[in-house]
């Protein structure tokens, strides 16, 4: 397992200490961690992507503080955990604004530190299955499975349509297909792969999704799609 983690920390030291407590997690877990240090909050956010899934975050720093970077963080990415590591335990107990998943009090010891990392591995772990990692060239995001309404293919690149906007990566719809095959997925066609769940209805062959698409199906894949809708209702 592969996680990709930020460090965002002013004061060089401390970022080498919570970069040296990973490597050593790491090694005791057999984990892999790609990790990126930030010497402050707007250097993360300049060109932030939403491509990590752990982000230690100071809340006391000089240009904007760890509360705004966190909000900012949420305007783009509901995804995230958020770890605050601070020195004033009253500051990280606003995390629930944020949706923080914890705090870690400075000067960090590695035994609170490793206790909190394996929460978040464990969150993860939970996320990891019921959710599809989208990659491209650039970057990578995970994507909730709930979340996704249909996926397109275009050529070699897919298209995830999810609440929050789209997603693009490389893949195969058959690959996805088969990943998806018991999650409430199905093919209308040979250029979509739909979520039953926001299905609305069917007439003649267009999908209707309860956001308003429509979505053509090929004759082909009428038959097929129509008992698997009504499989999911039943089944529901």
């Amino acid at each position: 397992m592969t996680v990709h983690i930020a460090i965002v920390e002013d004061k060089k030291a401390h970022a080498d200490t919570l970069k040296g407590y990973l490597d050593r997690y790491a090694g005791e877990n057999g984990l892999t961690f790609r990790i990126d240090t930030f010497a402050s909050p707007l250097m993360l956010l300049e060109k932030y992507r939403s491509e990590y899934e752990i982000i230690f975050l100071d809340i006391q720093m000089p240009d904007i503080n760890g509360m705004e970077a966190a909000r900012r963080i949420r305007a783009i990415d509901q995804k995230v955990i958020l770890i605050f590591v601070t020195s004033l335990a009253q500051y990280a107990i606003a995390g629930y604004e944020v949706s923080a998943m914890d705090y870690i009090l400075k000067p960090v010891q590695y035994y609170s530190f490793a206790m909190k990392l394996t929460k978040a591995i464990w969150r993860l772990g939970g996320e990891e299955e019921n959710s599809i990692k989208v990659t491209t060239d650039a970057a990578s995001a995970r994507i909730r499975i709930r979340d996704i309404k249909y996926i397109e293919v275009q050529g070699h690149m897919l298209s995830y349509h999810a609440h929050d906007g789209v997603y693009y990566g490389f893949g195969t719809l058959v690959g996805e297909e088969e990943k998806l095959q018991d999650k409430g997925f199905c093919r209308c066609n040979s250029c979509f792969l739909v979520n039953l769940n926001y299905v609305k209805g069917i007439k003649g062959y267009t999908v209707f999704l309860n956001d308003g698409t429509e979505l053509k199906i090929s004759q082909p894949k009428k038959k097929s799609f129509v008992q698997a809708l009504n499989a999911y209702y039943d089944g529901e």
